[in-house]
């Protein structure tokens, strides 16, 4: 069984586990709440669906990115990472904003249609998205194993961690556990107690490089990564060699569909790549594009392409830094350009890269159109970028496949239900 949030990054995120295990002859199924406008991309995926919980309109629930109180942005920034943003009032604050946003996404009536399919169907894993808590708890009650797949840097620990570090240098003070809390009194409901597995699960299966997984105390499957893009036929000109270097422009889709705004200007991006010799691809819609003046002449609009594909010939990405654009960059060997956003992960894994020597970043508050042109200049014309995203895409292409692991998925499912069988 799988659980995705209901939004196309998320359910191509879970596909690839979801194609192992079927290629090795398991059912495979999605549970979980349909969202009317992101159906397709359950259906692309090839895998069954079965939804339970209800409809969830994620442009009806922009409960934690709302624009236009005149704020710059007025949501919790989650992806700070710097240690001396990191006060005490900060850590416990996201802390309570994580829980405050899983409980919203795992409520009552997706927990109870949810485990009622389950019951019926009796899963032997579950693989979970790391916004699915339903799903552990889930799996508790039906005695199934279950693992999550991350799609970008492990938030949630990170989160958690901190939280811990806080308590315990601050032993003075009675801490609360929201999440344990809110986690324990749904299993007691069914005869079931909290246990830290549920937390992060049995083990997290995780696609991305060593160098941007934070160093943390939780059971980590490394994979390679499998690039998922919306299906559609190949363009011709993406497999043309092009006369000058291609340097890919997007800012992915999860922003503007989750939370209704892009943090990073549009204008400035393009700006900042207008006046080099270079050809852009700009992977921009109509609505994105609606507040710009002027598209340069080497700007390419398409409001879709196939990410894999396409990089296949560029030279270089900027991007805003979610986990499946860093994936498909990382397998391309293409240098990047992060400008990264503050929702999740984004600022931890730009800074990840750049240490690494295959990226470099721009914070949103330093993204001029001019720092802009003179870091992809920086990426073009200084090989050690190329150099080391060479590096990484070996690294990566030399990690386990997700087909590589599923003998271990087999025997976790089967190891847990003999122990819950013996009362273990």
């Amino acid at each position: 069984m799988l659980m995705s949030f209901p939004t196309r990054t998320h359910i191509y995120s879970l596909a690839p586990v979801g194609w192992a295990l079927r290629a090795a002859g398991h059912e495979v199924r999605y549970v979980g709440q349909r969202n009317p406008s992101e159906v397709d991309p359950f259906l692309q995926t090839g895998l069954d669906a079965m939804w339970t919980g209800g409809d969830f309109d994620i442009a009806k629930h922009r409960h934690y990115a709302e624009p236009g109180d005149g704020t710059e942005e007025n949501y919790f920034p989650l992806s700070e990472a710097r240690p001396e943003k990191l006060t005490d009032a900060f850590v416990s604050e996201a802390y309570e904003t994580t829980t405050a946003m899983i409980q919203y996404l795992n409520r009552d009536r997706l927990l109870s249609e949810t485990l009622r399919f389950a019951r019926q169907w009796k899963p032997d894993l579950i693989v979970w998205d790391p916004l699915m808590y339903a799903a552990p708890m889930i799996a508790k009650v039906v005695g199934a194993a279950h693992m999550r797949m991350l799609y970008a840097q492990d938030q949630n620990a990170r989160v958690h961690f901190e939280y811990e570090k806080l308590k315990a240098r601050r032993p003075d003070v009675s801490w609360p556990d929201p999440l344990a809390d809110w986690m324990s009194e749904w299993l007691g409901r069914h005869g079931c107690e909290f246990d830290e597995d549920l937390r992060f699960g049995m083990a997290s299966i995780d696609p991305s490089l060593a160098c941007v997984r934070f160093p943390l105390d939780v059971n980590y499957i490394p994979v390679r990564f499998v690039p998922v893009n919306k299906p559609l036929a190949v363009p011709d000109w993406v497999f043309q060699r092009p006369e000058k270097p291609r340097v890919l422009l997007t800012l992915g889709v999860s922003n503007r569909q989750v939370h209704g705004v892009e943090q990073a200007s549009v204008t400035d991006l393009l700006e900042g790549l207008g006046d080099l010799d270079i050809e852009v691809i700009a992977t921009f819609d109509k609505t994105q594009l609606s507040s710009v003046a002027r598209i340069p002449d080497n700007v390419r609009a398409e409001a879709f392409v196939p990410m894999n594909e396409v990089l296949a010939s560029c030279s270089a990405i900027v991007h805003q830094g979610g986990g499946a654009t860093i994936g498909n960059a990382v397998v391309n060997g293409v240098p990047q350009l992060l400008v990264p956003g503050t929702i999740w992960s984004e600022r931890a894994s730009a800074v990840a890269q750049e240490k690494r020597g295959y990226g470099l970043f721009l914070d949103l508050e330093d993204a001029t159109a001019e720092r802009v042109r003179a870091c992809v200049v920086r990426l073009l014309e200084e090989p050690s970028f190329r150099q080391n995203a060479v590096e990484v895409q070996r690294e990566m292409l030399a990690t386990p496949t997700l087909a590589d692991i599923v003998p271990d998925l087999e025997a976790a499912a089967a190891g847990h239900r003999q122990a819950v069988a013996a009362g273990v």
